[in-house]
């Protein structure tokens, strides 16, 4: 068999080679008998050499052009007895024409008759150099004698490089099993397959799945062997990869500190599947109706892996030992299968929810199972699973809230203690106040005469300070209550000219210059009276206490109002020494103070009053030495 394809290789290649020229010497040839016929008195059959005439072309032509070399030469042997003979031919003469024709006739007989087997000699012989393979024919030392196109493209040796050497060096061919086993292999059957690594021409290595068919000739010895070999590199590249990248899938699967484990949820499908067409759209409302389908569902989903973390998880010594089925472990009444089943029905591409799961020593545990599904025509055979154990997270949520408890307890307690420091820190302004003209009424008491008049007046500035310190005690219980305070429309200058009565003993007593600058339209703002003037207070008194580190003559007090579109912008500037970033950090923070007998109440009061009127109060940033407090409240359009 191997030397028949090598005979069949050998006659396409001479098929194709040279057909132009044997058809103009075909041509000659005939021309030459049809003169020598024709016009010399040899006494011989001579158109018998048109014969090889038509062998020649049976080399090169087809069918056609058989037919037509042979009808030629039977015309030109008519065309030379024509002309030489005429009709006076003797018996003899017409002998030779007879047998001359018969010649033709048999010869072109003969030849069309092996024409088929002609053209699939040609056809088996072009199958070789089609085929992708690389094909080749090695004799008994391995020489090579037959080499395809296939074996040229692989390789890159064209064919008359190849031809004639030692198939094994030139390839440098290393089977996957030894030569020895090859040649047992060979020996019995005539046949051996395998992997074979071999190099090409650029000296790159590649891997060929390899066919040997040995024949043998009349006395058993090997004679030829036919190699016939597939190109495997990319194939082999693609199978390492995949192995490597299952190897690093299963580190990654293994060492995660979540747990996975892995469904298959074909027989779910199935159940869908069935369900929707028998025209179940609403399968929310379908699961909620058959707890016993759910169930049944349940028991469908096979846990075909898990991941070492699963394992501990749910305190399993070893895969073999996990559970076969989801219900086995699935400890809930359904709800979170349930609406897993909803989630799968409706298309969705993830699922995520809490579940109860038994462990293998039966202690019921919450986890996070989070899910994404596969795309839409991909098997679920393979689905993964990410789940999370909540137990500390429960265990902690729960001593969370036992801490909440305790600390709502200690808050109780804290804020009785900062009620009574909110509004003894408060009713101190008006207390002082109520002391000063107190002791400036009992003086005019004590003149001889008495000054009665100024004594009432005096005695009237008392009851409006104690009112008013009435008034801070109810606004300052409110406000720690949460309660809105009294809203109304007033004027920002008539609420900065009424606490700055309150103060006005305190800026003389200090010698401090005070700047008021307010816009001479009236700014409507709406608040509460009584604890935005506290407000007013507390920032003047703290800017005078401030003062007390630079000379009397450099205290000076700024306050100021800018509309600022739908707001006002109110400014307390002093020239003390302002705050320092450390003490600017936490300036509005309850209870932190610089002063030695301060209990870091103000500026905190000052902010949740500001804050409860829609506004806000910050640090500003003063031109020179000196603090400043930027309040902006909204104003009535």
């Amino acid at each position: 068999m191997n030397r028949r394809l090598g005979d069949l290789a050998l006659a396409g290649r001479r098929m194709r080679a040279g057909s132009r020229g044997k058809l103009a010497a075909a041509g000659i040839l005939a021309s030459a008998i049809f003169v020598v016929d024709t016009f010399t008195q040899l006494a011989s059959a001579v158109a018998v050499l048109y014969v090889i005439v038509i062998l020649i072309v049976d080399d090169t032509a087809g069918r056609r052009g058989i037919w037509f070399s042979s009808i030629t030469c039977v015309l030109m042997t008519s065309a030379s007895f024509a002309i030489v003979h005429g009709i006076d031919a003797g018996s003899e003469t017409v002998l030779r024409l007879i047998v001359s024709l018969s010649a033709i006739a048999a010869t072109s007989a003969l030849i069309l008759r092996g024409s088929a087997d002609r053209r699939v000699v040609e056809a088996q012989a072009r199958l070789l150099d089609i085929s992708g393979d690389a094909i080749f024919l090695r004799d008994r030392d391995d020489k090579i004698i037959l080499w395809n196109e296939g074996a040229e493209r692989i390789y890159g040796w064209r064919r008359e490089e190849a031809l004639g050497c030692n198939a094994h060096n030139l390839l440098g061919t290393r089977p996957s099993d030894p030569f020895e086993v090859i040649a047992a292999a060979l020996a019995t059957s005539g046949f051996w397959e395998g992997e074979l690594r071999q190099k090409n021409r650029d000296g790159r290595q590649i891997t060929v799945l390899s066919r040997w068919q040995q024949q043998r000739d009349g006395s058993g010895i090997a004679s030829t062997t036919l190699e016939s070999n597939t190109d495997i590199t990319m194939r082999k590249s693609i199978e390492e990869a995949l192995r490597s990248s299952e190897e690093r899938y299963r580190t990654i699967f293994n060492s995660l500190a979540i747990g996975i484990w892995e469904h298959d949820l074909r027989p779910l499908e199935t159940m869908i599947a069935a369900v929707r067409a028998a025209g179940v759209t609403d399968f929310r409302r379908y699961v909620a109706e058959h707890p016993a389908w759910v169930s049944q569902a349940r028991a469908s989903v096979a846990i075909t892996d898990v991941n070492d973390t699963a394992l501990r998880m749910l305190k399993v010594p070893a895969k073999q030992d996990f559970y076969r089925r989801l219900d086995e472990f699935l400890v809930d009444p359904g709800e979170s299968f349930a609406t897993f089943i909803v989630a799968m029905a409706e298309g969705r591409t993830s699922f995520e929810a809490e579940a109860a799961v038994r462990t293998l020593d039966g202690e019921t545990i919450r986890v996070l199972v989070a899910m994404r599904f596969p795309c839409r025509h991909t098997s679920l055979e393979r689905v993964h699973a990410s789940i999370l154990d909540l137990t500390q997270r429960v265990r902690m949520e729960e001593r969370l809230e036992e801490t909440r408890r305790e600390l709502e307890h200690a808050m109780r307690a804290a804020t009785m203690g900062e009620v009574s420091a909110s509004i003894a820190h408060e009713v101190n302004q008006p207390l002082s106040a109520i002391t000063t003209y107190a002791d400036a009424a009992r003086r005019w008491l004590r003149r001889d005469p008495p000054d009665m008049e100024e004594a009432r007046l005096a005695l009237d500035e008392v009851v409006v300070a104690a009112r008013h310190a009435g008034d801070v005690v109810k606004r300052v219980r409110s406000l720690l209550g949460k309660a809105t305070p009294d809203s109304a429309p007033l004027a920002l200058g008539a609420a900065v000219t009424q606490a700055l009565r309150f103060v006005e003993r305190d800026l003389a007593t200090h010698r401090v210059a005070l700047s008021v600058d307010l816009p001479e339209r009236p700014l409507m703002i709406e608040g509460d009276m009584i604890l935005l003037q506290q407000v007013f207070i507390n920032l003047m008194v703290n800017a005078v206490q401030a003062m007390e580190a630079v000379s009397a003559g450099a205290r000076r007090l700024s306050i100021s109002a800018v509309p600022e579109g739908d707001r006002v912008a109110i400014t307390f500037a002093d020239t003390g020494p302002g705050f320092p970033p450390e003490v600017a950090a936490r300036a509005f923070q309850a209870f932190f103070t610089t002063k030695d007998k301060g209990m870091g109440l103000g500026l905190s009061m000052c902010r949740s009053i500001i804050e409860a009127h829609r506004g806000t109060i910050v640090l500003g940033d003063p031109p020179g030495d000196g603090g400043t407090i930027l309040i902006r409240l909204p104003v009535i359009a």
